[in-house]
C-alpha cells in the first residue's frame, strides 16, 4: 500500500513534455546567442529589421485576434467568465499590438506620427495588459459563470484603446521615456517588465494547479505559450539596440507563445468539445445500432432479478404464514373458523387464537397500514408485543387486554418507525366457564359483530381505543376494556375492513355480512364459513386489500 502511494506521488504525466521541449528549445536557442553573441550579434538596417518586425507582429496580432474571435464566441453560449477575461485581454492586446506595428519608426505615417519612444509606450501597455489579463483568467474558477452582456464589455474595451491611443499619441510628453539608444530600457520599463514577468510565472503556477486536477494537457500547452512571452520579455530587456538580432529573437518568442495559446484555447474550447460529441453520437449509434441486443440482456436481467425477488417473497410468504393459527381450532365448548387472504404475497393483517391457562382464550386480529414487505415487517413486531412468550406476563396481560394494548403502545413508541405507519387492533379474551368475551380495540374501524342463536346482531363497539402510532410526544392514550356475555349458539365475527371494503374488493358490504349470518344462524359454522369465502372469491378478481377474519362459536 505505501508502495503504491509513493508510485503514485512521483508519477509524471506525458504532457509535461510539451514544457520540456519549450525550455529546451529556449535554452538551445539562449545558450547559441551567448556563446556565438559576438559572430552573431548584429544591428540590423531599418529596411531589413522592418520585414521582420511586420511579419512577427502582425502574426501575434492574427493569432490574438483568432483568440479574442474563440473566446468571445464561446461566452455568448457558456457564460463563463475565464473566456470573457481572455476574450478582452487579447482584443486589447492585439489592437495595441497593431498601433505598436504601425507606429514603429520607419513605417509611413498612419494612424499616428512614427517614433520608437511611442512604439515602445503601446509595447508595453500590452505587455502589461497582457500579463494582467493572463493571470486573472488563471486566477478564476473554471466553470464560474457570470451574465454580463459581451457587447457592452466590448464597447467599453473599444473605448479604453481609444483613450490611450489619445493619451500616448498627443500627450507622449507626459510620459517618462522608456529606452536610450544604446543603452537599453530605463529602470521604470525595466521594472514594468519583472512586473509582467511575475504576473505571468503566477499564471503558470496557477494553471498548473488547475491540470493536476483536470489532467488536460491543453492547460500544458497554454503554460508553454505562456513560458515563451516570460522569455520573450527576458529578451527585451537584455537588448541594447531596438533593431538588433536579439531583439527579433524575442519577436519570435512572442508570436510562437501567442500560437501557442491560441491552439490551447481552440482546442479546449472548441475542438474538444466536438471531440467528445462526436464520441457521444459514436456510442449513441453504436446502443442504436445494438439496442435489440441490449434491451434484450437488460430484459433477462430484470426478469432473473424479478424471478429472484418473487422467491424471496415465497419464502417470506411460507414464514409469514406459518406463524397463523390453524384456520380449524376448538378449544373446550369454543370453536373457531378462520380465512386469511392477502392481496400480495405478503401482508400487513395478522390474527391469532391461543389457550391463557386452562379457562382463558386469548384472540387478536389486526391491520397495519399499508400492505406487502414494509406492513409484513411490522406485524412480526406485533406478534412479539401482544402475546409475550413467557406463561406469566402471558397470563397477565392476556386477561386484561387494555393492558396489553397499553404496553403495546408503549413500545412502539419505543422503536424508530417512521411516523406514517400504524396500526389497529383489537385483543380479547373469552372465559370458558362464564362465558364472558372482555375486548379492547386500538382503533379498529370496523366492530366485530355477535350474531345471537335468537337471530339478534350487536357490534362489540363499546371500547374505541387510539391506534398504535408514532404519537407518545403528544398524547397517551388510555385504553379500557369492555365485556359482553355470551350464550351457547351465540357467533361473533373479527375480522379487518378488508372484508367489507366495497372500494377496494367489490364483493362485500357490512349490511351484505349481517344478511349472511343472520340467514345462516342455524347452519354449521364450518358451512357459514364457505359461504362468506365464498362470496369472496367469485367472481375471481385481485384484491386491493388483504382480508382477515375468523368466527367464534360458543358450542
Amino acid at each position: 500500500m505505501i508502495l503504491d502511494k509513493k508510485k503514485k506521488y512521483f508519477e509524471v504525466s506525458n504532457d509535461y513534455i510539451y514544457i520540456v521541449l519549450t525550455l529546451l528549445i529556449i535554452t538551445v536557442t539562449s545558450s547559441i546567442s551567448i556563446i556565438f553573441q559576438s559572430e552573431i550579434y548584429t544591428i540590423l538596417n531599418i529596411s531589413n529589421y522592418l520585414t521582420w518586425h511586420i511579419l512577427l507582429e502582425m502574426s501575434s496580432v492574427v493569432f490574438a485576434v483568432i483568440i479574442f474571435n474563440s473566446c468571445y464566441h464561446s461566452y455568448k453560449h457558456t457564460k463563463r467568465l475565464r473566456l470573457l477575461i481572455l476574450a478582452v485581454t487579447f482584443f486589447i492586446v492585439g489592437c495595441l499590438d497593431f498601433i505598436h506595428t504601425l507606429t514603429f519608426e520607419g513605417m509611413p505615417n498612419t494612424v499616428a506620427r512614427n517614433s520608437n519612444e511611442i512604439s515602445i509606450i503601446y509595447c508595453i501597455l500590452s505587455r502589461l495588459v497582457m500579463a494582467t489579463g493572463i493571470y486573472l483568467s488563471s486566477a478564476t474558477k473554471c466553470m464560474k459563470k457570470v451574465k454580463y452582456n459581451e457587447k457592452s464589455i466590448l464597447i467599453l474595451s473599444t473605448s479604453l484603446i481609444f483613450i490611450l491611443f489619445y493619451i500616448v499619441t498627443y500627450n507622449s510628453q507626459s510620459i517618462p521615456a522608456f529606452f536610450l539608444e544604446g543603452f537599453g530600457l530605463r529602470r521604470l520599463e525595466i521594472n514594468i517588465e519583472y512586473f509582467v514577468i511575475f504576473l505571468q510565472t503566477m499564471a503558470i503556477i496557477n494553471y498548473l494547479k488547475r491540470y493536476k486536477r483536470s489532467l488536460n494537457k491543453y492547460i500544458i500547452i497554454l503554460c508553454s505559450g505562456i513560458i515563451l512571452i516570460v522569455f520573450s520579455e527576458t529578451t527585451f530587456i537584455l537588448n541594447k539596440n531596438a533593431l538588433d538580432i536579439f531583439n527579433v529573437l524575442g519577436h519570435m518568442y512572442k508570436t510562437v507563445g501567442y500560437y501557442l495559446i491560441y491552439y490551447a484555447i481552440f482546442k479546449y474550447n472548441i475542438d474538444l468539445p466536438y471531440i467528445k460529441l462526436k464520441e457521444a453520437q459514436g456510442k449513441i449509434e453504436l446502443y442504436a445500432n445494438n439496442l435489440e441486443k441490449i434491451v434484450d440482456i437488460k430484459t433477462k436481467e430484470f426478469r432473473d432479478a424479478n424471478e429472484m425477488l418473487n422467491k424471496e417473497l415465497d419464502y417470506a410468504k411460507v414464514i409469514q404464514q406459518s406463524l397463523l393459527p390453524p384456520s380449524k381450532i376448538e378449544i373446550g365448548n369454543v370453536i373457531f373458523r378462520a380465512q386469511y387472504i392477502p392481496c400480495e404475497k405478503l401482508s400487513g393483517d395478522f390474527y391469532d387464537i391461543f389457550e391463557i391457562g386452562r379457562e382463558n382464550i386469548g384472540m387478536y386480529i389486526l391491520d397495519v397500514t399499508g400492505h406487502g414487505v414494509p406492513a409484513a415487517l411490522l406485524t412480526m413486531l406485533s406478534i412479539n408485543n401482544i402475546k409475550s412468550n413467557e406463561s406469566l406476563i402471558k397470563r397477565y396481560r392476556g386477561l386484561k387486554p387494555h393492558k396489553n394494548l397499553q404496553h403495546f403502545y408503549e413500545q412502539f413508541n419505543r422503536l424508530n418507525f417512521p411516523e406514517e405507519m400504524h396500526i389497529v387492533t383489537l385483543f380479547a379474551t373469552y372465559n370458558i366457564k362464564s362465558k364472558i368475551l372482555t375486548y379492547c380495540s386500538a382503533g379498529m374501524n370496523c366492530h366485530p359483530i355477535v350474531s345471537r342463536k335468537t337471530g339478534e346482531i350487536e357490534f362489540l363497539d363499546k371500547s374505541k381505543g387510539f391506534p398504535i402510532c408514532q404519537f407518545s410526544d403528544f398524547y397517551t392514550p388510555e385504553y379500557k376494556s369492555a365485556k359482553v356475555l355470551l350464550q351457547r349458539g351465540d357467533r361473533v365475527i373479527f375480522y379487518t375492513d378488508g372484508l367489507v371494503d366495497m372500494q377496494k374488493n367489490s364483493r362485500l358490504n357490512e349490511e351484505e355480512l349481517i344478511s349472511i349470518l343472520k340467514k345462516n344462524k342455524d347452519i354449521d359454522i364450518e358451512k357459514l364459513n364457505r359461504k362468506i369465502h365464498q362470496r369472496l372469491v367469485k367472481p375471481q378478481k385481485d384484491f386491493d386489500d388483504d382480508i382477515t377474519y375468523f368466527i367464534m362459536e360458543v358450542a
